[in-house]
């Protein structure tokens, strides 16, 4: 869930936090929109050092901070946010299957199965190095292990890892019905792992992929090197389309027929899931929307370089 140029796609977190500085660990607070903020920032609510994942599953909207090595959950009503839970270290990306919420432990490669409901740890499962990401499917979990080269299939029945090679250094992850998308950013393929047997068959985009956005049928490639978005069909792994969006794409999410990618620069680009069609960009007024997910009609923003989580009304946001 973090995107830079392929120049330096080794560092990917390094780079998100390039320029940010010191950020203190505050109390979790809910706080409502900001005064300099405009109408379509419903909420602004604080939830840890350098949030980096967020998830709307369970009824909650999710925050791995970064800084703090906590998971924390927000109330999508009242924004006030649950007591932090300790994961693993330097979390991130995060899952929701299986009755639990999965976070990818950046920092001591391990990932995280915290129950739903009660927000208690269950258990933490080693798997390979430098975990970037992570989704659910068919039963289990599915990580990105960025230094070695491989996915870990972590099954949600008994927890056991099993793995999956899939060369370069892989980065985000996405699902379709029956299949797991991961994006190699060197070589520019986009690994294709059936979940049923664990084959892997590529697809040839560009150098510099590496974050996703997908639904029941498509998957989402943004290039941070092209500043570009790609658009693969599911089921049989035909790019539809590219289009041009923000120069640095992050993780985006698809709320409501509209992909929403996030750009370093705090900039949200909103494209039309059915046209492709990409309409003017929306400022996030976060330092750095890392990752964005979408939440019973809203659009839920990290900002990595600081303390919030930023709630946005897309609707509203586009007029």
């Amino acid at each position: 869930m973090r995107w830079v140029t392929a120049g330096f796609v080794g560092s990917l977190l390094a780079a998100a936090l390039a320029g940010c500085g010191g950020t203190p660990t505050p109390d979790a607070t809910a706080t409502t929109a900001g005064t300099g903020d405009p109408a379509y920032v419903v909420a602004r609510v604080r939830t840890g050092a350098q949030p980096c994942g967020v998830l709307g599953a369970a009824g909650k909207v999710w925050v791995s901070n970064y800084g703090d090595s906590t998971l924390v959950a927000i109330d999508p009503v009242t924004h006030a946010v649950s007591p932090p839970v300790n994961v693993g270290v330097s979390p991130c990306g995060l899952a929701f299957g299986g009755g639990s919420i999965w976070v990818e432990n950046y920092g001591d490669n391990t990932l995280s199965r915290v129950d739903a409901t009660t927000g208690v740890v269950q258990a933490t499962v080693r798997v390979g190095g430098a975990p970037y990401d992570v989704t659910f499917a068919e039963g289990a979990a599915w990580v990105t292990d960025y230094t070695d080269g491989t996915v870990s299939r972590v099954d949600a029945a008994t927890n056991a890892r099993t793995v999956v090679k899939v060369g370069d250094t892989p980065v985000g992850i996405a699902h379709t019905p029956g299949a797991v998308w991961v994006p190699l950013p060197t070589s520019g393929n986009l690994a294709r792992i059936d979940t049923t047997t664990l084959a892997v068959t590529m697809v040839k985009l560009a150098p510099g992929i590496g974050w996703t956005g997908y639904d029941e049928h498509d998957v989402w490639v943004a290039n941070g090197t092209t500043g570009t978005l790609t658009r693969v069909d599911g089921a049989n792994g035909t790019v539809v389309a590219t289009v041009k969006v923000g120069p640095k794409p992050l993780d985006g999410d698809v709320v409501d027929g509209v992909v929403w990618v996030p750009d370093k620069g705090g900039d949200l680009y909103p494209v039309d899931a059915s046209t492709n069609a990409v309409g003017p960009p929306v400022a996030s007024h976060s330092a750095n929307p890392f990752v964005v997910a979408g939440w019973d009609h809203l659009l839920w923003a990290v900002d990595f370089a600081g303390t919030d989580v930023v709630a946005i009304d897309p609707a509203r946001a586009r007029g």
